[in-house]
């Protein structure tokens, strides 16, 4: 028997294979796919800068919760950029707040 009547079918399994893989974008060419389905972003995204400063967001949970601001840090929560204060109130009590960003 020829070589090439041997080596015939595992070349058509490449072949089949290959087209296999690249008709499956979970498999092959991802990164191309996502580019193309505007997915890209979503996987890839920074997270987005808040819309107002620490200091804003210290002033709004002070005037909103009384007392006296301890602590701000910005988070990340579902709903985009926040920031998470700590007021001092009154009676002594720490009260944890979040103020969307």
């Amino acid at each position: 028997m020829p070589k090439f009547l041997k080596i015939f079918p595992l070349i058509v399994l490449l072949i089949s294979s290959h087209q296999v893989l690249m008709a499956n974008p979970l498999l092959n060419g991802l990164n191309r796919s996502l580019e193309n389905s505007g997915l890209e972003n979503r996987f890839n995204a920074s997270p987005a800068a808040p819309s107002i400063s620490a200091r804003e967001a210290v002033g709004i949970a002070e005037r909103r919760y009384g007392g006296r601001a301890v602590g701000a840090r910005e988070i990340n929560t579902p709903n985009g950029p926040a920031y998470r204060v700590r007021i001092l109130q009154d009676d002594g009590k720490i009260k944890n707040v979040i103020i969307d960003g």
